[in-house]
């Protein structure tokens, strides 16, 4: 029973639809969210079609895009290599040139041209020409660096007043399809390529030979190479190319004259009083020459034998320097003369095609024994034959000293080539490097010539070595052109002068005809 104090307290349990239970929206708000979880995923599905429809014309853009571009890139590099390939042949003529960039466009096709079939090369050119022709252009010319063209552009091409040098390749590609560029309202697209390219001005260095041994061919030493019928001949044509000139009662062909005493041969052949022709030399030399039993004379059948025939030979053998018989060089000697004359021919091939070349000479020994420096880089060609044709065996020196002339050829290339000229030098020699620093010393002569090609080939000149007869050293000029990029040529020993002078006149041909090319735009 309860007291009066105390109180019963009732509570009342909460209604289900009044209190939610904890953690649980109202149904009302339940169902608004709801609502609106489906508007936004409706707006997502607009949105990602879009996006995607977005990113596909993205993709489609992209891929013709690059489609062009590659398309482009092969063009581009389809005419460079044709332009490449029709100035390597300008030599021949604009025909042959052009024929040559035809060829390479086929050869390098562009887009969806197949790729050459060489068994149907021709068929293939044919039917390029057909599809292409009147969209591509070629003209040949001259390139001038400093000239402007038509639309502005520093350096042109221009007309050519010799045999071109330089050719244009420009075409035209059209209607190339799309992949997708039909979604964007076009179909097809164009592009087009053009390139000029052109002989490299060079500048060049020839480096001769100028030692005692390049008469040897015409002195009796060589009967037993070149036969005795041919060694007379020489002599009497350079007797004739001196003047054919008369001492005393002396005949061409040789007399003997048994004695001994050289004041009988002297009154005999009616020289007594008769001075001496040349600076260096005289008659007591010439007759002492032909009575000794060690010289070549003797050797050959020609002891005590006195004439023209022998005299010849004693002024190649003895007295060749220029300040000993000054008047040799305007001789026939061998083989000294065959390569003055493919020096002279060497720079007429130079000339036939307008490349800007220069050219520079030369030569060793000096008087000092060391190389000298005849011209420096030129377009004066005429300067340079004259300065070549004037010179004789031993001009200045008896001995050979390479490095020396490849020194001189190397400081005048490095003082003074043209800042993007092709740098060159041309080295022919018929005998044995052995004068270095004013003495005989063959060891040390020989390794000046690796230095100075060590030289060289660091400044990027490239060497062009040329070996004329067995004597040479074929060993060290294949070194020296292996060690600059260069190319090493042999004419080897037992020819006729005929033989070997040809041989010469090829080898600065093909010297003269491997022009270096660039694309100049």
């Amino acid at each position: 029973m309860a007291t009066p104090q105390q109180k019963k307290t009732f509570v009342r349990a909460p209604s289900r639809s009044s209190q939610p239970p904890t953690g649980q929206p109202p149904a009302g708000r339940d169902r608004r969210c709801r609502d609106q979880r489906d508007g936004r995923r409706g707006a997502t599905v607009v949105l990602a079609a879009f996006l995607m429809v977005v990113m596909l014309g993205v993709v489609a853009f992209a891929v013709d895009l690059g489609y062009v571009l590659k398309v482009k890139t092969d063009l581009d590099r389809s005419i460079d290599a044709a332009a490449l390939a029709g100035a390597g042949l300008l030599v021949n003529g604009q025909a042959d040139a052009e024929a040559a960039a035809v060829e390479f466009l086929v050869r390098n096709p562009t887009g969806y041209q197949n790729a050459v079939d060489p068994e149907l090369l021709e068929q293939q050119v044919a039917e390029f020409l057909a599809i292409h022709g009147e969209e591509l252009e070629m003209e040949v010319g001259h390139w001038d660096p400093d000239a402007t063209d038509a639309e502005g552009n520093v350096g042109a091409l221009v007309a050519a007043t010799e045999r071109p040098s330089a050719i244009r390749v420009a075409l035209s590609h059209n209607d190339h399809p799309y992949f997708f560029g039909r979604i964007f309202g076009g179909s097809t697209f164009d592009v087009e390529s053009e390139a000029i390219a052109s002989y490299q001005p060079r500048d060049i260095m020839v480096v001769l030979d100028l030692s005692a041994s390049m008469n040897d061919d015409s002195e009796f030493k060589s009967i037993g190479s070149l036969g005795r019928s041919a060694i007379e001949a020489g002599l009497e044509q350079i007797y004739e190319d001196l003047g054919s000139p008369t001492y005393g009662t002396m005949q061409f062909q040789p007399v003997y004259i048994s004695t001994n005493k050289t004041w009988k041969i002297k009154n005999k052949l009616g020289l007594k009083n008769l001075p001496y022709p040349h600076s260096q030399g005289s008659w007591n030399e010439y007759i002492s020459y032909m009575k000794s039993s060690g010289t070549q004379p003797a050797s050959w059948g020609y002891r005590k034998k006195y004439g023209y025939l022998t005299l010849i030979n004693y002024w190649l053998d003895m007295r060749p320097l220029n300040n000993e018989t000054g008047n040799l060089w305007q001789a026939s000697a061998q083989p000294v003369t065959a390569v003055k004359n493919s020096v002279s021919l060497f720079i007429d091939y130079v000339q036939e095609v307008d490349t800007e070349d220069r050219i520079g000479l030369s030569v060793y020994n000096d008087q000092n024994g060391n190389g000298k420096l005849e011209s420096g880089l030129t377009t004066d060609f005429a300067s340079l034959v004259a300065l070549s044709n004037a010179k004789q065996a031993g001009h200045y020196h008896g001995w050979t000293n390479i490095g020396g002339g490849l020194e001189v050829a190397r400081a005048e290339l490095q003082a003074n080539a043209r800042e993007g000229s092709y740098r060159l030098i041309v080295l022919m020699t018929d005998g044995v490097a052995n004068w270095n620093n004013g003495g005989y010393n063959p060891t040390a002569a020989r390794q000046h010539v690796l230095g100075e090609a060590a030289a060289a080939a660091d400044l990027g000149i490239k060497i062009m070595t040329i070996s004329l007869g067995a004597g040479a050293d074929t060993g060290l000029m294949e070194d020296v052109a292996d060690i600059t990029g260069g190319v090493h040529f042999n004419i080897p020993g037992g020819q006729t002068v005929a033989e070997y002078a040809q041989d010469l006149t090829d080898t600065f041909h093909t010297i003269a005809d491997d022009r270096p090319l660039k694309l100049v735009r």
